[in-house]
């Protein structure tokens, strides 16, 4: 077998293999069988006269050749991918690939409805890898690591786009179902008097925006912790005199769910003075992020699904 009958699909299959070390995760990313990228590799092995790669506990370590060969695989693979950009006809139903999301953890459950709800049915061969973000992820973004990333405002590398699916309304205040806080009329001064449990996925904030209001006024409030999950923050709650801040749809309609947590909107002028704070950069909103990595039809088109995918479930959240 000589180099004549390499192909696109070997080409892919092999630069995934060398990224993530291990075949089946290459299987998974690519929506093939493990059969067929074994098969694959094997026919690789033949053209290029190389193992390629040695297999070692932690995984598949490329050979002295494969790394010569990976710099002018990857320059193939972008001039296939330019050829399917311009001149290639994107039908839904018949386009197999495999994205990466990360979503903060209030949104990973509507990121998953929508992929159930919106793209699968109309392209039931694409495949996903939806988890929880717990880290910047930036560079993976810029790379092309990482496909999309669902957040609120917390971004700010301008190598970045980003797409906002909806702006921040409502605001509310979390707290057990027996909390004083969900009686009576709402102050600053009567929040202040119970710690703030804040729901902070990578720290993006360097001081919670409840506390930071009530310096403002000059007054104290104690932080309880910090989670980057919303399941653990209801079951603190349910069990604690603990608050949490939310503006987001998704967890409101989630405690819906649980009896034994409660949530009361703040007023109209604790909403715009947060407001205030977080909008020094850009609008306060839900948002979309993407690198300029993958331009290829279906990643547009999968892009313009979680848009529009997340925007009305936010509005059904909503209006919930």
């Amino acid at each position: 077998m000589n180099i004549n009958s390499l192909n696109y699909l070997q080409l892919r299959v092999l630069l995934s293999i060398y990224k993530n070390g291990q075949g089946n995760i290459a299987a998974t990313e690519l929506g093939l069988s493990n059969c067929n990228v074994t098969r694959t590799l094997n026919i690789l092995r033949d053209i290029f006269n190389d193992s390629l790669f040695i297999r070692k506990s932690n995984g598949l370590i490329p050979t002295t050749k494969l790394e010569e060969i990976i710099p002018h695989a990857k320059y193939l693979v972008e001039q296939y991918q330019l050829l399917e950009r311009q001149h290639s006809v994107f039908t839904p139903s018949e386009s197999s690939g495999h994205f990466v999301i990360r979503a903060y953890d209030e949104f990973v459950y509507a990121v998953h409805t929508v992929i159930a709800n919106y793209i699968q049915p109309e392209a039931p061969n694409l495949r996903f890898d939806v988890r929880s973000l717990s880290h910047d992820c930036n560079n993976e973004l810029i790379t092309g690591d990482i496909d999309f990333v669902v957040v609120y405002e917390g971004f700010d590398d301008i190598r970045l786009n980003n797409e906002i699916f909806s702006e921040t309304g409502d605001i509310y205040i979390l707290a057990n179902h027996n909390h004083p806080i969900l009686e009576g009329e709402m102050s600053l001064e009567q929040l202040s008097h119970y710690p703030l449990l804040e729901i902070d996925n990578y720290n993006d904030l360097s001081c919670p925006l409840l506390v930071n209001l009530c310096r403002d006024k000059g007054l104290q409030m104690d932080i309880a912790g910090y989670t980057d999950s919303v399941a653990t923050a209801m079951q603190i709650l349910a069990q604690s005199n603990s608050i949490t801040l939310s503006c987001n749809q998704f967890t409101r309609r989630f405690v819906d769910m649980i009896p034994t947590v409660l949530y009361r909107r703040l007023t109209d002028e604790m909403i715009k003075d947060i407001k205030e704070i977080r909008s020094e950069q850009r609008a306060v909103g839900n948002y979309i992020l993407y690198g300029n990595i993958n331009n290829s039809p279906a990643f547009n088109w999968v892009k313009s699904k979680l848009i529009y995918g997340l925007e009305r479930e936010w509005r059904l959240a909503s209006a919930s």
